[in-house]
């Protein structure tokens, strides 16, 4: 749930939210998450409606072998906010893609995100979602994973071989269609 817009922050209120950091905290673990200001100065009130659950306004892109359904930064295809994600380690990584890729060869639902350095493939344990008003759960452990941008960048891709039984399949077709928003929720 997304912090407050208003009133007191309080750094375990942070902590709630990122589920990162030890005792003491410091604001420069999550300064890559805020909402507001910029420099070496933060206050609390710079993560006002911060979240670690990115909302993915859907959009379409019609190719000539598949069609993409909701966010992929690399063809300007739909938005993320935030666009970032921290991981358990304090890692702000860069979200790349959240959508389902229709191709002539199925139904893939694909996850990218990127780094200053290598993204590990236990980077998160799992993705979570209502698809088709179904809680939908992505492991990575059940996704084919391959690097990109030149090593930078990893994908997690699930299809029918990885992960998805032929219910999730039709839930995630229905609920990422290219239209309206969803909600993600990624455990680290």
């Amino acid at each position: 749930m997304p912090l407050q817009t208003s009133g007191a922050i309080s750094l375990q209120d942070l902590q709630d939210e990122f589920n990162i950091g030890s005792h003491p905290i410091t604001l420069t673990e999550y300064a890559g998450l805020r909402t507001s200001g910029s420099g070496t100065t933060i206050s609390l009130s710079d993560y006002y409606g911060a979240t670690n659950s990115p909302v993915v306004t859907q959009g379409t892109l019609q190719q000539q072998f598949s069609t993409i359904y909701g966010f992929n930064d690399a063809n300007s295809v739909g938005s993320v906010s935030p666009s970032n994600w921290m991981n358990a380690s304090g890692e702000v990584r860069t979200i790349k893609e959240i959508a389902r890729v229709q191709a002539s060869s199925g139904l893939f639902f694909q996850f990218e995100l990127s780094y200053s350095s290598a993204v590990p493939a236990n980077d998160f344990t799992s993705i979570q979602f209502t698809a088709n008003g179904t809680l939908t759960t992505l492991t990575s452990a059940e996704s084919s994973t391959t690097t990109t941008q030149g090593g930078f960048g990893r994908r997690w891709t699930w299809s029918f071989a990885n992960g998805l039984d032929t219910t999730e399949l039709a839930n995630i077709a229905a609920e990422f269609d290219g239209s309206g928003n969803v909600t993600i929720t990624v455990n680290a």
